[in-house]
């Protein structure tokens, strides 16, 4: 009896979930012309990850996790603004009344197509 109710207030204790929004051929936040353009012959850097995340102290949140700046975060890790092959997914965890993490993540492949 005694191990089965640890095993619930356990359960109860802990709290955690990922989703995965989808798979996306292009990604990018930036204005992009790909007119002249090939992106399937240029340099690409693989399995980039970019990251926005906030903490959840007691029950309030620090921020508010966004896609756009896990785009960014991957884009200045890189020196690039295009990402293709990308997955996208927001995670949470948390210990109830005590602490916890939420974010955004990006990864997949970069590419810049800007000159400058």
């Amino acid at each position: 009896m005694k191990i089965k109710l640890l095993s619930i207030i356990s359960l109860m204790l802990l709290s955690a979930c990922t989703i995965n929004h989808g798979d996306f051929t292009v990604l990018s936040n930036k204005i992009v012309s790909t007119k002249n353009f090939d992106m399937g012959s240029s340099q690409r850097i693989k399995e980039v990850k970019g990251e926005d995340m906030a903490h959840m102290i007691i029950l309030f949140p620090t921020g508010t996790p966004r896609l756009e700046a896990a785009l960014n975060d991957a884009f200045q890790k890189t020196d690039t603004d295009v990402m293709t092959d990308v997955t996208v997914k927001t995670w949470f965890w948390w210990i109830p009344y005590l602490y916890g993490n939420m974010g955004w993540e990006v990864s997949g492949d970069a590419i810049k197509t800007r000159s400058n």
